[in-house]
């Protein structure tokens, strides 16, 4: 009897190392490209790369940038099935780099000061929702449903306030669609982290409780790591949208 209670909790203790070893790798790949991003941004506002692209090309290049970021986002999960583990790597980078582009661009609109003071909001909200998820007992699959279809009208809102400058019944309603978008936006991507935080629990310990290979596990922390990137990025430009100080 000893023996088998001894077995039990060496299997339990070597699911949880199995487990806890996969989240860390999911948060450190996420935190190295938020990384990679910073740093790309501020290359290119200190060194007025930034402000150079945005006097030639105008809100044409934002345009660009938005659809390669789209464009990447939707090669992931096919890629996912059969690049290589260093591939999907490549592209989630690539995908923080083209991210540091837009956080540049948001440099020359918002003050330094207040970049820094919302991402360090966004930094710990993030934090915190994600703990919460990790740890709440409460099933919290209502939520993701719920902000997943408020997330496209997330963008929805988003796209419009991006052409209202340029559609004249829209002007009087920019200032409203970017504080509105910005709102939705926190409470969408609020729900979102704590709702991922819980499922990439989730999948740690199913995987963990199986036999996977090291391809398939790369893949899913890659996966993970786009997932949280994706909330934690998205969290904070949606409040900036709502406490940045822009430049005058």
């Amino acid at each position: 009897m000893q023996n088998a209670s001894s077995l039990r909790v060496s299997v339990r203790d070597d699911v949880d190392v199995r487990a806890s070893k996969y989240i860390s790798g999911v948060y450190t790949q996420m935190m190295l490209g938020v990384l990679v991003t910073a740093l790309t941004a501020y290359t290119l506002v200190t060194t007025g790369i930034m402000l150079d692209v945005a006097m030639a090309g105008g809100s044409m290049v934002m345009w660009g940038i938005f659809i390669l970021q789209m464009g990447t986002v939707m090669m992931f999960r096919p890629m996912a099935q059969t690049a290589s583990p260093a591939k999907l790597q490549g592209l989630f980078y690539f995908y923080t780099v083209v991210t540091g582009v837009t956080v540049g661009y948001v440099g020359l609109i918002y003050t330094a000061a207040s970049i820094m003071n919302v991402f360090v909001a966004a930094s710990l909200a993030f934090g915190g929702l994600a703990a919460f998820g990790h740890v709440t007992k409460r099933n919290l699959g209502v939520v993701g449903t719920f902000c997943l279809q408020g997330l496209w009208m997330t963008i929805g809102l988003s796209l419009l306030y991006a052409v209202s400058g340029m559609v004249p019944f829209l002007r009087p309603f920019t200032q409203t669609l970017n504080l509105t978008t910005g709102l939705l936006g926190v409470l969408v991507f609020s729900g979102l982290t704590a709702y991922e935080s819980q499922r990439l629990k989730e999948n740690a310990y199913s995987l963990a409780r199986g036999s996977i290979d090291e391809r398939s596990l790369s893949v899913y922390t890659t996966s993970g790591a786009l997932m949280m990137y994706l909330n934690f990025v998205n969290l904070f430009f949606s409040l900036l949208r709502l406490f940045g100080g822009r430049r005058r």
